[in-house]
């Protein structure tokens, strides 16, 4: 998925860049993204990489929830979408 129909589809999105990060740090991260992120943001692309290891893309995709997050979707190996309830 390209990203400009990333926001055509998903509206305004923020970005946010967990690869080379440890898991607990990516973790907080990307909890302190959802709840800071400005309200005009409809969601968050998590950029977490594939080439050196799938613990941050599995824990994103297959483990993580967040009162603030409705569904999750999978834009490539190495991106996931957070959709947020707004």
């Amino acid at each position: 998925m390209t990203d400009l129909f990333i926001k055509l589809e998903y509206g305004k999105y923020y970005q946010v860049d967990l690869h080379g990060k440890c898991l607990e740090d990516a973790i907080a991260e990307l909890i302190y993204v959802i709840n800071s992120v400005d309200l005009s943001y409809k969601s968050v692309l998590v950029v977490h990489g594939y080439h050196l290891g799938t613990v941050i893309k599995d824990y994103v995709r297959d483990k993580f929830n967040h009162d603030g997050v409705t569904n999750k979707v999978s834009i490539d190996a190495g991106r996931t979408l957070l959709v947020l309830k707004r």
